[in-house]
Order: structure tokens, then sequence, then C-alpha cells
């Protein structure tokens, strides 16, 4: 049987649903990670500024030895976790996270405006295609970035919540971000 106008909504809302979801995991990572490295990035930059303004402001200093040792200490971190921000891909992760929340957030606003007003038929089934084409790509490149259980709930309650759909397994519509018990929507 042939799908008819009804059913391709039905299709556009879904698919808008998810991509909103996807789109609020990779923004949550993305501001995430911008914080680490702003973090490493104000540490790399501070301990060196400081201990060169000390210096320059206090000149000989009887603490000097234990200025330095702190100093080193706090160096020593910083460049620790720094070596783990590259070994971890933080830059290129929080550039990939920020595109795939563009991305799907425009993604999930296209599915739902044709949703919202679909053309005739023809044309429905056409654009939803070619959006179609392009969710399953984008699908595609994130789901190579191990989205967690945990994260795909806290998506799916974000979509819920936005689009004022009930949740399939606990049957509530959820009016904010705290987490639930609910398998489906909740337990992050």
């Amino acid at each position: 049987m042939a799908a008819g106008i009804d059913d391709y909504r039905r299709r556009c809302w879904d698919a808008a649903l998810h991509a909103f979801g996807t789109s609020y995991i990779f923004q949550k990572r993305a501001e995430r990670l911008k914080r680490h490295t702003d973090v490493l990035t104000w540490v790399g930059l501070a301990v060196p500024l400081l201990t060169g303004a000390l210096v320059g402001t206090l000149g000989s200093y009887k603490l000097w030895g234990a200025a330095i040792a702190a100093g080193a200490v706090i160096a020593a971190a910083q460049l620790v976790i720094s070596l783990w921000s590259v070994v971890r891909h933080w830059p290129e992760e929080l550039a990939y996270s920020s595109a795939s929340s563009t991305a799907n957030d425009s993604l999930a606003s296209r599915f739902a405006a044709l949703g919202a007003d679909p053309p005739g038929l023809v044309a429905l089934r056409a654009q939803f295609d070619k959006l179609d084409v392009e969710n399953i790509g984008r699908r595609d490149r994130d789901n190579e970035k191990n989205v967690t259980e945990k994260e795909r709930r806290m998506g799916m309650r974000a979509a819920l919540r936005k689009f004022q759909r009930p949740c399939s397994a606990c049957h509530q519509v959820p009016t904010t971000m705290d987490p639930s018990s609910c398998g489906v929507c909740g337990d992050f």
C-alpha cells in the first residue's frame, strides 16, 4: 500500500524528533569540551604569566623556592592534561560536535516544517526523500562517535520536551530536563 500524506507527515515529525535529540547530545558534548579546552588554555597561560608578573613585581623574594615548586606542580598537571587532550582529540571532537549539533538542528527544523505544512503528496515524497538522504548520512557519521545509551536517553527527553510528545515507555510528556527513572527518556 502506498504511503499517504499522513504517513509522510508522521515520518517527518519522527525524523524531526530524532534529529533534535541528536543535536542536543552533540550540543552538550560541545559545551563540555569547550569548558575543558578553555580551562586548559587558561591554566597554560595563567601559570607562566603569573610567575613572570610576580618575579617582575617582587624581584628577590625569600619564598621563591616554594612558589616555583607550586608552579612546577601545576605546570606538570597541565602538561599531563594537555597530553590527554591530544590523545582524546578534544579540539577535533569539539569541532565535530559543534558542526553535528548545527546540522542536526537544521534537519530537525526542516523536517518539522515539512510535517507542519506539507505540500501535495508527490512534492512531499520528493522533499522527504531528499531530506532523508541527508539525515541518513548525518546519522551514519554521528553513529561513529560512540553515543552512549545515557546520552540517547538525554537526547530523547530533550526531543520529547521540545515537541511536546509523550514517551513511549512512561507515557509522560517531559516538562524539564531533570532525569526520571524511565529507561527511554530518563535515567541519565
